[in-house]
């Protein structure tokens, strides 16, 4: 690939630990965690002043500075903290010259001449040549002395060299320098292996560009990790986030880049960065970082984008802003980023990238504001967050995204103990937002995930897909469509969407999980289990450990099944836990030990009777009037009839609601009214088997024609979904 080459004037910085080689004969582990200490202070000094690292060459850094006076600091301030605690020496050398910047890494003879200046000096200083001291400014608090000139090995001219002599720095005398050139060009043969290593090294690389190419050249892949604020100032700091969010949502636009989601990136933090460890576990072939610094009415932005496998910088750049200009940031990191991963945009591709969020600093002002209440998620910090969104679309009123934060503030009011008129407001809100931007997925998303809380799994289904259209790698919809195909009984389309959406959020337990349950279904017992653990290995929830019993409990490993209990109950008690230990008890015929669990999770949910999804009272009645418990079970049963058959007046088209009535008419011996919900279930999506065929309430139907052809329905539905999804995994 073709790179425009950036070229431009700079102070090159290379720092050297002295006598590391025999620091690490001495004490390996103690070696390698102060060079890891090291890459650590230089990065914090470094950025606190403007400067870039560039690279690790082993015990060495390379890096670059705009100005002299910040160089000199930055190495003033770093040879200061390690003398402090005199566990390393370090040399440093300085030199102003042009410089060839070229996928985040620096070619020039003036990175040549900076490390010829580092390695002539002694432990402890700090050593410049006179392109430097041109550019210091008079009456500066800096110390230095001359030490002459100097022929330095493959530098054509003779250098005039400085050294800082501030207290606590070593200065080198001119004696001690002579003989240290004198004795590098004494060893001629360490030129020759030089030499030979640069060739070999030449041939590898040759080889690695022609016949395998970088990772990141097959494999586009992202991840932007959140932004470090450096100076924050209070309420400032929000524009990290955003810097970050808009980052990923730009790319996300772009079909040929994999971005990890902001909710998987928000984990990991600039302070405590292992570029290797992080990208094995987002399994990704770039790394994109950065900073903001706050200067009076400016912002300066630093990114860094680095390829992963080699910790090799691909790009680098510095944004300086003020208002309007700093909107249009993410557009052109994002463009940026798809010119260097060579990547040509299409036409669609390219306008919604180019689209500023707004133009009005004001409204963005209090944009941030809402998004920082938003994020507090409880209902009078939703509703500061409502009020802001609607400032700043008084101010802007094409504010897109401003819409879709007060569709989103709206949508969770019902959820923070509001009526569920607030669902309507937001589908009005969204709306008006779709009018402005008929593309804008992230309306679209808030649009499916209110029709899915109301039931309306088509509308829901559509909503997603539409948000998809417009952005085909936006997370959110990714994984909220793959969870709703598989409520329709969707299983291949339903696999395929969990798989991407675990590729974009790796450290999201639910797509794995759900993964895992379609597995089970598709009576690949060994499957299931591996994405099963790997969900539980995120999050211990206790739907998963149920859905890890039904594969134990399929394959006749009762025992197995009954040993999750104990983990089901490890966290602290509440409703969702008992019910897991009463659903193993269960399903395993256990049944005077799920009646006790099943007993204490309603005792713990204070709610139970409203809520639609939980099927505890069915069972729990079951356990009851088997034992003659006629008036409690008759009184639990009505209640979860009475929901659900309202849900379903009310247009909710959620499968499970069937399958409960269908176990709730089957436990009142209404054989034919539990085979018509069960009839209706599997019309709306149904297509888990074990549920019914291992559930001893539906015991009373097995030997019902009707049954069994609805068993055999299903049976032929899974099959046709599992060759689907051994026929569209080759495929890919």
């Amino acid at each position: 690939m073709n790179h425009d080459l950036n070229r431009k004037q700079s102070i090159v910085f290379f720092s050297d630990i002295v006598g590391y080689t025999l620091l690490m004969g001495r004490d390996e582990d103690q070696a390698f965690e102060l060079m890891k200490q090291n890459l650590e202070l230089h990065k914090k000094v470094l950025t606190a002043y403007h400067g870039l690292v560039i690279k690790e060459l082993g015990d060495g850094i390379l890096a670059t500075f705009e100005t002299a006076e910040e160089a000199l600091n930055a190495s003033f301030e770093i040879q200061k903290e390690w003398l402090k605690t005199n566990e390393l020496k370090l040399r440093i050398g300085l030199h102003c010259g042009g410089i060839i910047l070229d996928h985040g890494d620096v070619f020039g003879d003036a990175v040549n001449i900076a490390s010829r200046v580092q390695s002539i000096g002694v432990p402890s200083c700090i050593l410049f040549s006179s392109k430097v001291l041109e550019q210091i400014k008079p009456y500066s608090h800096f110390e230095y002395v001359s030490l002459g000139s100097f022929r330095l090995k493959n530098v054509a001219k003779e250098l005039d060299i400085y050294a800082l002599s501030n207290h606590p720095l070593a200065v080198p005398k001119r004696k001690e320098m002579i003989s240290t050139i004198k004795f590098q060009e004494k060893e001629p043969w360490k030129f020759w292996v030089a030499l030979s290593v640069a060739i070999l090294l030449s041939i590898l690389l040759i080889y690695s560009l022609v016949w395998n190419g970088y990772t990141w050249e097959k494999d586009k892949s992202v991840a932007v990790l959140p932004f470090e604020t450096i100076g924050v100032i209070e309420g400032q700091d929000t524009y990290s986030k955003d810097v970050t969010e808009e980052i990923i949502d730009q790319l996300s636009e772009i079909n040929d880049i994999k971005v990890i989601s902001y909710s998987t990136v928000s984990y990991f933090t600039l302070g405590n960065i292992n570029i290797d460890s992080i990208a094995k576990v987002l399994k990704v072939s770039t790394i994109l970082r950065g900073s903001i610094q706050y200067l009076g009415e400016m912002t300066k932005v630093d990114v860094q984008l680095i390829d992963s496998e080699k910790n090799k910088n691909l790009w680098t750049e510095s944004f300086t802003r003020n208002g309007k200009d700093l909107l249009t940031i993410q557009s052109e990191i994002a463009k940026e980023i798809s010119r260097v991963l060579g990547i040509s945009l299409t036409a669609k591709e390219e306008a919604e990238i180019g689209k500023v969020i707004t133009s009005s600093p004001e409204a963005y002002e209090w944009y941030l504001k809402a998004k920082d209440h938003y994020a507090k998620y409880t209902l009078a910090d939703m509703k500061i967050a409502a009020e802001y969104y609607k400032k700043a679309i008084e101010i802007d009123p094409n504010f897109t995204l401003a819409y879709a934060g007060l569709a989103n503030s709206y949508a969770q009011f019902p959820s923070l103990s509001e009526d569920q008129s607030w669902y309507e407001s937001s589908l009005e809100v969204s709306e008006i937002g779709l009018q402005i931007d008929p593309n804008n997925a992230e309306l679209y998303k808030c649009r499916g995930n209110i029709y899915y809380n109301l039931g309306q799994i088509n509308n829901a289904k559509r909503s997603y897909e539409t948000a998809l259209s417009s952005n085909p790698n936006y997370s959110p919809a990714i994984g909220n469509l793959a969870t709703i195909n598989f409520s329709m009984g969707n299983l291949s389309e339903s696999l395929i969407g969990q798989k991407k959406s675990s590729s974009l959020n790796p450290i999201n337990y639910k797509p794995y999980q759900i993964a895992g349950w379609i597995y089970r279904i598709f009576n690949q017992p060994k499957e299931a289990l591996n994405w099963l653990n790997k969900s539980i290995s995120l999050a211990e929830d206790p739907d998963t450990y149920s859905l890890i019993a039904t594969v134990f409990i399929s394959n006749d490993k009762i025992k197995d099944a009954n040993e999750l209990i104990p983990k089901t109950l490890t966290q602290e008690p509440n409703y969702k836990n008992f019910e897991s230990a009463g659903f193993i008890s269960f399903f395993s015929k256990k049944y005077p030990e799920a009646e006790q669990y099943y007993k204490k999770s309603i005792l713990e949910h204070s709610d139970f009777e409203e809520d639609l999804y939980y099927v505890v009272p069915i069972n729990y009645s079951f356990l009851l009037l088997n034992k003659g418990d006629k008036i409690i079970a008759d009184s639990l049963l009505k209640k979860a009839i009475e929901i659900r058959e309202k849900a379903i007046s009310e247009n909710n088209d959620d499968y499970n609601i069937r399958l409960d009535l269908a176990a709730a008419m089957a436990i009142k011996k209404q054989n034919q009214e539990a085979l018509r919900y069960l009839r209706d279930a599997f019309d709306y999506g149904w297509r888990d088997l074990f549920f019914v065929t291992q559930n001893p309430i539906f015991y009373i139907l097995k030997d019902d024609p009707t049954f069994e052809e609805i068993i055999s329905l299903v049976q032929q539905e899974i099959e046709k979904e599992n060759q689907l999804a051994t026929s569209l995994n080759r495929s890919r």
